[in-house]
């Protein structure tokens, strides 16, 4: 429940939304949402009407400047207002009154109304970032023509599907990355570093295993290799024009072993994945969501940091277990915990909550943008407020004893 600066509550009224058989509010899409709202006047009031409003909705909105189109106005850095929006489904139900006619007066008392509403197939799942939000909302209007608007609100939540199955060939495909690096201006032999997973989709539960082989020929050490599971959100604006901001997300992280110069490595990293939402970009069209694992590797004496990126595909339901090879299974058990003969869960407790994770990175720009986005002022959100993000992570300098 809440309000905003047109829309105020009463300490005259109270209201109460309750779903039918599901009090947490958590839904999958294509699912149909009921439930009971419970209005309580404690004095007669008169309202034009009392409507219910159920929608599901997409919005990006950041703070930026942008730069002069122009000679003229090429040196006119203005800050501009970024916002997009999106919408997946919306009813509205008048149970006393209408949006037009005569205020009716409303006896004090209680008052129950029962709602349905179906959620499309295709709708995304709910997300919350420091740049937009894919909200679903239950909200209650009591509305008044000569003054602010009595609303309440209850948001939902929802997952969507996606079956790794049904790319099964595409899911089964291993990722692979290489970089080479010489030093000093290409006088040093090569520092070859080979990333790989076995397969590129997974789902909460399962392991990634990442083998990274370091072919250090160079006389250079490798002071640190950081191994990185993170999400990235991307987040595009329609107003004033199309520009887009990302924010990345860690949800694992790592730091393994230096390699001498003149020395070869191999690592091998098991990332256990928790429950998250899927891989989506496609059902949203201003706030899409992929993963990847990330390797940095840093070299002594150096300030080049060297990324790998291997792209993973998060799908709600996993490859079946038989197309695994034995090898998989056992790393899969003892990343969960479970000894050599246990049977596989079906569904692993989740080592962290949907979004709970705070970013550990800053949104950065591309494009004309001139500066770092930031969050819009109260002024400029009219109902909602977007969560401040963190500060990117800095590794610390290193210790050469």
């Amino acid at each position: 429940m809440g309000k905003d600066k047109k829309n105020k509550t009463s300490k005259h009224i109270k209201c109460d939304v309750q779903f039918d058989d599901n009090p947490q509010g958590v839904f999958r899409a294509g699912d149909t949402v009921s439930g009971t709202v419970e209005i309580q006047l404690d004095k007669p009031k008169k309202f034009r009407g009392i409507a219910l409003r159920i929608n599901g909705f997409a919005a990006t909105s950041w703070n930026a400047k942008l730069a002069g189109t122009d000679a003229k106005n090429s040196k006119n850095n203005k800050k501009t207002h970024f916002n997009g929006r999106e919408d997946y489904f919306g009813s509205v139900t008048y149970f006393v009154g209408s949006d037009v006619g005569n205020p009716l007066e409303v006896l004090a008392g209680v008052y129950r109304y029962t709602f349905t509403c179906e959620i499309p197939p295709n709708a995304p799942s709910s997300k919350e970032g420091k740049y937009g939000h894919i909200r679903y909302v239950v909200k209650l209007s009591l509305e008044r023509p000569w003054k602010y608007d009595h609303v309440f609100q209850m948001p939902f939540v929802v997952k969507s599907h996606a079956d790794l199955s049904v790319a099964q060939e595409r899911m089964l495909k291993p990722a692979r990355a290489e970089l080479v690096q010489t030093f000093y201006f290409g006088l040093t032999d090569p520092l070859i570093v080979t990333a790989a997973t076995p397969r590129t989709g997974y789902a909460p539960g399962e392991v990634i295993e990442v083998s990274i082989h370091v072919n250090n020929q160079s006389s250079v050490d490798v002071r640190s290799i950081m191994v990185k599971f993170q999400r990235v959100d991307t987040f595009l604006s329609q107003v004033p024009i199309v520009k887009q901001y990302f924010e990345h997300t860690v949800m694992e992280e790592r730091t393994i072993g230096r390699v001498a110069g003149r020395n070869d490595a191999v690592f091998e990293e098991n990332i256990l994945i928790g429950s998250t939402v899927p891989t989506d970009d496609e059902r949203c069209k201003i706030i899409m969501t992929r993963y990847e694992v990330e390797i940095m590797i840093r070299p002594v004496r150096s300030r080049k940091k060297l990324v790998l990126t291997l792209p993973v595909v998060i799908g709600t339901v996993g490859l079946p277990k038989t197309l695994y090879p034995m090898e998989m299974l056992s790393k899969e058990r003892a990343a969960l915990g479970m000894g050599t003969g246990s049977p596989i869960p079906s569904e692993s407790p989740p080592p962290y909550p949907d979004d709970a994770l705070p970013s550990t990175s800053r949104a950065f720009s591309v494009d004309n943008l001139t500066d770092v986005p930031t969050a819009p002022s109260t002024d400029d959100v009219k109902e909602h407020e977007f969560e401040k993000g963190s500060e990117p992570y800095t590794p610390r300098d290193f210790d050469d004893d």
